[in-house]
């Protein structure tokens, strides 16, 4: 298994599924978010995240410089980036534009901004942050700047370049029943990448970090309240890899009603099965490139 823990960014629109996926993938993480910000984890995945309140990178790091060196959480999920960014931005704007100190201002971001990319690479756990997306834009220099996570300034040049994974989120419609998904791909017009290339091969790949991530060859923990559901995911996905398109729906229909049956809760056995079929459709991703040396 790999030994080294991740740092993983995604970005896109707000409402496109960036934290319902945090919030499937990592239910043993420490969430540091907004207040509010985690409603849908609670109605869609089942659970209440373990949860600390941050507005400002400032306060961020206050909270990540007390876990660096501990192994209490295996991941940190941080939700949103660019919203603490822009928060951490008006917090200088307030402090500095009465003293004339604009660079000052821009500094203290900068240095808030170095300081969290340190602090979530020396943590002994993976680290995963959202933010939303910043489109391609040419500025008035004639400048031409990749769209990606959307941050003030330099800011969004400097964050995805320590990160090991930056995925974009998409949609796609013939996609059922959850349309989500994560695009990696050398792109001129927007940043992505991955180090363990895994995701290159994907794209695009369903919006399922944890599975993305076990597939990189990393244990994610399950919730402590569902210790079944790993043999279960794998069990159902190695039955829906043999199913025929003509049988597909039909099939995985009944598979969800067997698990209500099995007295599962509805929210428990949808997340089950959504794993389970991410899970198919990845191996084969990942398969087929393994199967022959030229396409």
């Amino acid at each position: 298994m790999t030994q080294e823990n991740a740092l993983v960014c995604t970005y896109g629109p707000s409402g496109s599924g960036k934290t319902t996926d945090m919030g499937y993938s990592f239910p043993t993480a420490l969430f540091i978010a907004t207040p509010g910000a985690l409603h849908c984890v609670r109605h869609v995945c089942g659970y209440d995240p373990v949860r600390r309140d941050a507005s400002t990178i400032r306060e961020l790091n206050a909270i990540l410089s007390k876990l660096t060196k501990t192994q209490e959480f295996s991941t940190i999920v941080i939700d949103d980036f660019s919203f603490m960014a822009e928060k951490t931005v008006a917090y200088y704007q307030e402090k500095f534009s009465r003293k004339g100190q604009g660079w000052q201002m821009w500094s203290s971001v900068y240095s808030d901004v170095l300081e969290f990319r340190e602090l979530a690479r020396q943590a002994n756990c993976h680290v995963v942050f959202n933010c939303w997306e910043q489109p391609p834009k040419t500025q008035d220099s004639g400048q031409f700047i990749k769209g990606g996570p959307l941050m003030t300034g330099k800011l969004s040049k400097i964050i995805p370049t320590v990160c090991d994974i930056v995925l974009r989120c998409d949609r796609d419609p013939m996609r059922k029943p959850w349309s989500g998904i994560y695009r990696c791909s050398f792109d001129n017009n927007y940043v992505m990448k991955d180090r363990f290339d895994k995701c290159y091969t994907l794209s695009p790949a369903p919006m399922n970090l944890a599975e993305i991530l076990r597939a990189s060859g990393y244990e994610i923990a399950r919730h402590p309240s569902h210790p079944w559901q790993e043999d279960a995911v794998e069990e159902l996905s190695q039955h829906i890899a043999t199913l025929t398109p003509t049988s597909f729906t039909q099939t995985v229909n009944q598979l969800f009603g067997q698990l209500l049956e099995a007295g599962i809760d509805p929210k428990a056995a949808r997340w089950t099965l959504r794993d389970a079929l991410d899970r198919v459709v990845i191996r084969r991703a990942i398969s087929t490139p393994n199967s022959r040396f030229l396409a």
